[in-house]
């Protein structure tokens, strides 16, 4: 099975577009060739680097010159079963699977590196290093298995090495002096590890290269989050996108509404970049809004709503004008552009239905804000298993039990400008115990109302207007 990428050459190599002439016209009588690579495997992740385009693919990964020309490839697969980097294990019969490129990751920091996570690798990743200051490497040259020797012999990684999951993964790597990859891994119900596979990584964790180079390590055991035992295994939540704006981490997930109803939508998770550990997290309902403008008065509103996310990216605004007019955003700022569908009832499946959205991160972030603020938030119940009521923003202290200091937040509800929470859902949040190695940590989830892009400028000017009246904020202690 072959794949086809299409590429404008030069500039796309760069993630730029050049600025199209206002006389620019499609002349139908001409015929336009671009750039074009046929893979011997569908392609699955595309990332560039120094004009590099590096495509990873089932069982290949290729470097491609900026039109398309192929540098070299490296063979990830096929594998025998549950081994590791093609060690240990082999369970199956000898049986051979193929190796999905689940993710691909660029690195700068100790050389200018590429990390290939496969699906067949039992969650380890392999390190590309691509240039160590002294020479330029084909992708296929300096290949390492990433992750503990004496794990890998016996086929089974070590817990921070395993990083992706089989049922998808987004990683991030957010650099600083340090490699650290945020790493969300999808549940889907039916997914299971085949027999003698190694554990399933977690859910949602950081991880840090060593400085030794040969594999990852958590900071704390704090580090990793997971699914409650009740929820393994029937719970869907799927990582759709990641990205890095300002000090801030977002995912982007479709998962499960939550309490008595069984509809699904999209949420955004937001975290700390700077943090060591999973200190503070919290996640807010998006969804994708379609008003048509009434013919009549006393004609009902036709509203169409787009609950589940299919694909996104995160650009910074350029010189267009109308755009930033109609964002209320500068040139520079992140916005989130975003294609939704409509999903089939009580599913997580798309329907044809689909619409494509744009909001800024500035005003994701006041959003944030805002219901903190206000306490309109809940405990995330997938990963404690409580969705109890509690506060961020004042705070005092009392004694547990145990005798730990536990950092307690309260305020008030106000809901004035918004949707009040649904009946079966109390607005709530938490914070997580404190101890002697690291501050609190806050786990969130906004959970009502959720935050709505719109394709209608009335609708989106009447809910800017809106948020516009609410009292002044002070920026966010959150990071």
């Amino acid at each position: 099975m072959a794949a086809l990428l299409l590429w404008g050459a030069g500039p796309a190599a760069r993630a730029q577009c050049d600025r199209s002439s206002e006389t620019a016209a499609l002349d139908p009588s001409v015929s336009y060739e671009l750039p074009t690579f046929t893979a011997d495997f569908p392609i699955q992740n595309v990332v560039t680097l120094d004009g590099v385009v590096y495509v990873g693919a089932v069982n290949r990964i290729y470097a491609l010159t900026p039109d398309l020309a192929k540098l070299s490839e490296y063979r990830t697969g096929p594998l025998l079963a549950n081994q590791t980097c093609g060690r240990g294990g082999g369970g199956g019969g000898g049986a051979r699977v193929d190796n999905h490129n689940m993710a691909l990751v660029l690195e700068n920091i100790y050389d200018k590196g590429l990390f290939s996570c496969g699906s067949a690798d039992n969650g380890v990743c392999r390190r590309h290093v691509l240039d160590d200051g002294v020479s330029t490497n084909a992708v296929d040259e300096e290949v390492s298995c990433f992750g503990d020797e004496a794990a890998r012999r016996r086929g089974r990684p070590g817990d921070p090495d395993a990083v992706v999951g089989p049922s998808g993964s987004q990683v991030l790597n957010v650099e600083s002096n340090l490699i650290k990859f945020f790493v969300g891994n999808s549940e889907i119900p039916g997914d299971g590890a085949s027999p003698g596979a190694a554990p399933r990584p977690h859910t949602l964790a950081l991880h840090r290269m060593k400085s030794s180079q040969d594999g990852f390590a958590f900071f704390s055991p704090r580090s990793h989050m997971d699914l409650i035992p009740a929820l393994r295994g029937s719970y869907h939540l799927r990582y759709v996108y990641s990205f890095h704006s300002g000090p801030f981490t977002y995912f982007l997930t479709v998962q499960p509404v939550g309490g008595a109803s069984r509809a699904y939508h999209t949420r955004i998770v937001r975290m700390c970049s700077g943090d060591l550990e999973i200190r503070r997290y919290v996640e807010m309902p998006l969804e994708c809004i379609s008003t048509n403008k009434r013919r009549r008065r006393s004609a009902p509103e036709d509203v169409s709503v787009f609950n589940l996310l299919q694909a996104a990216h995160v650009t910074a605004v350029g010189d267009d004008l109308d755009l930033q007019r109609q964002l209320k955003v500068e040139r520079g700022d992140d916005v989130l552009f975003a294609a939704f569908a409509r999903g089939r009832p009580d599913s997580p499946e798309p329907t044809a239905d689909s619409a494509v959205c744009v909001i800024s991160l500035k005003h994701i972030n006041d959003m944030f804000r805002t219901y903190m603020r206000r306490c309109s938030t809940v405990e995330p119940l997938h990963f404690t298993g409580s969705d109890r009521k509690a506060c961020y923003n004042t705070v005092r202290r009392r004694r547990t039990p145990p005798q730990r200091d536990a950092l307690i937040a309260t305020h008030r509800h106000v809901s004035r400008y918004f949707r009040p929470p649904v009946s079966n859902t109390r607005p709530a949040g938490r914070m997580w115990p404190h101890s002697p190695e690291s501050d609190s940590s806050l786990a969130f989830s906004l959970k009502r109302p959720p935050l709505t892009f719109d394709l209608s400028r009335f609708r989106r000017k009447r809910i800017e207007g809106l948020y516009r009246r609410a009292a002044p904020l002070s920026p966010a202690p959150f990071c």
